[in-house]
């Protein structure tokens, strides 16, 4: 409670809205008629029958309280005004600069005009950059604050903050993203649950902190662009690994705040569990016991899916796979969340990063440590020890549910991922974008290049020589595998022989530079070199002969 009143207080106090603790409204108002509101009733009319403040003033809609894809009236009146908005800005924002450009102006005569999505006809209404932009606080300022009020179409709550799992309680993370997350109900999964992550709430997550920074047109084109992997996903037959996407408005009010939200969000099937993360470090009244873990790993984890995962994470290039973003089940199967860190576009100097995929460096921190492999300094100047016990993390290694006897993947993929593969390697980077809805060409260009290094070199291959690429600091040799688990007294031991290498790539770990530290280098090879393959390395394609077909 104490933390909420923080968050509220200091809401209040942003908002410079000194008058928000007084007297309230007496008449009940539709949402769009407060600017804050303490309970949303849900539904056009008021829950007494009577007409409230002026419906046609309010606007309304005739949609059921749990319809996620209809668009209420006021709140598209709201979209048209702040798309008309919008674009007056940027009118009066080109005719200042046009006036005091002087020779830049000049410069940029006889170059087209900027492309404004706001102005494309052939945009949809889900991916407009005005669908994520809050209500204006000039607007909201001369509003009441309201006891109550009605049109809201979805309760929203927050995600629960904690969760049982295997009869031990753990506390909810609350991530890294500044963007609200919200739990609701739906039409639109067979549950009746949804997730709801909405950007642009003028509410910082934590106290003392900044509210999130509001860019509508990037979030719309990352919009754009998990929707195309929700399309890839049902193509490639991920669906089961891969939380179901899509984008519809919101109406509700922010719980403990009373704020409104009335724009677009992004919607997502609710996922049972508890992320890796968690369920290795952390736990109330206290941390798993050891054998329990071990029977997880050992087990009950979803092999089938560790294999499928790291095809996932290598074809769409994902660069933030940790802990955090793997959601665990209690029948041991496996979830991937937070998938928008990939194909290079966001984080164009990262090729791909995951704990699923070998050669990356997340899968090494994994092996020998963070502060080892981040070469980090020690007091006494001496080099960094790396871990010598098990992280379970290691049985996240596709290699150890490949058909008996074989140790690559090759080009043996299950059929139906198979064929997506094919599909995509087929066709242009344009039709690559153009099929899955990609925000951009290039983007797409990266997906066909994997797809196509995947299927006709193989996933190991793809995995050390293709494209999307990491730096060469960042590319790190293949190492044995560990595929079961043993207790030693207090910690995890390999439960077979073992015996990884601790060699590091040359060159700064961070920025993918040369090195550049006042301490020696504590790598040893040029990153991106494989000796298993001999002198020709990359220029050798797998054909994937001898491989035993997928089961």
């Amino acid at each position: 409670m104490d933390i909420q009143l923080s968050i509220i207080h200091l809401f209040i106090v942003m908002l410079g809205w000194s008058c928000l603790i007084g007297p309230v409204d007496a008449v009940m108002r539709h949402i769009s008629h407060c600017r804050l509101c303490h309970r949303c009733h849900l539904g056009a009319i008021p829950p007494d029958g009577s007409g409230g403040l002026s419906s046609d003033e309010s606007g309304s809609t005739t949609a059921s309280s749990t319809t996620d894809v209809v668009l209420p009236s006021s709140l598209h009146s709201r979209l048209r005004k702040n798309r008309a908005l919008t674009m007056s800005t940027r009118y009066n924002v080109k005719v200042r600069s046009s006036v005091g450009a002087g020779a830049n102006a000049r410069r940029r005569k006889g170059r087209g005009p900027v492309y404004d999505p706001e102005l494309d006809p052939t945009v949809p209404i889900q991916f407009k950059p005005s669908s994520y932009r809050p209500r204006r606080q000039t607007e909201m300022a001369a509003l009441p604050v309201c006891d109550e009020c009605y049109g809201c179409q979805h309760n929203l709550t927050r995600i629960s903050e904690s969760t049982v799992f295997l009869n031990n309680t753990y506390t909810s993370e609350m991530g890294a993203t500044s963007s609200w997350i919200f739990r609701t109900h739906t039409n639109m999964t067979p549950t009746g649950e949804a997730v709801v992550k909405v950007y642009c709430v003028p509410v910082p997550k934590r106290v003392g902190g900044q509210p999130p920074t509001c860019n509508p047109l990037r979030i719309a084109e990352i919009m754009r662009l998990l929707i195309s992997l929700d399309n890839l996903s049902q193509d490639c037959g991920f669906t089961d690994l891969i939380p179901r996407m899509w984008l519809a408005p919101v109406l509700g009010v922010m719980p403990g705040v009373g704020y409104p939200i009335d724009w677009w969000g992004l919607w997502m099937e609710y996922v049972e569990g508890v992320s890796l993360e968690n369920f290795l470090y952390r736990g109330i009244p206290r941390r798993l016991p050891l054998e329990t873990i071990a029977d997880m790993f050992n087990n009950r984890l979803n092999k089938t899916r560790v294999v499928r995962a790291a095809i996932f994470d290598l074809l769409t290039s994902q660069c933030d796979r940790h802990a955090q973003n793997l959601f665990l089940q209690e029948d041991g199967n496996l979830k991937l969340i937070d998938n928008e860190s990939c194909l290079q576009h966001m984080w164009r100097n990262c090729g791909f990063d995951s704990v699923l995929v070998p050669t990356t460096q997340k899968q090494e921190i994994v092996r020998l440590a963070n502060h080892y492999v981040s070469k980090l300094p020690t007091l006494t100047g001496q080099p960094q020890i790396p871990r010598f016990d098990a992280d379970p993390q290691l049985l996240l290694d596709y290699r150890c549910y490949l058909p008996e006897g074989q140790e690559q993947m090759g080009t043996q993929y299950p059929p139906q991922i198979d064929k997506c593969l094919r599909h995509i390697a087929s066709m242009t980077p344009k039709e690559v974008a153009k099929v899955y809805g990609f925000p951009d060409v290039r983007v797409a260009g990266n997906l066909h290049t994997r797809a196509t290094d995947m299927i006709t070199r193989g996933y190991e291959w793809a995995a050390k020589y293709g494209h999307p690429q990491n730096a060469a600091p960042k590319r790190y040799r293949i190492q044995p595998k560990c595929c079961s688990l043993r207790i030693n007294r207090t910690q995890f031991a390999c439960g077979h022989a073992w015996k990884p290498s601790y060699e590091l790539p040359l060159g700064n770990p961070f920025n993918g530079r040369e090195w550049d530290k006042d301490r020696p280098d504590p790598g040893t090879y040029v990153g991106g070199t494989f000796p298993e393959d001999g002198e020709v390395g990359g220029s050798v394609a797998e054909d994937g002969a001898g491989m035993q077909p997928w089961p």
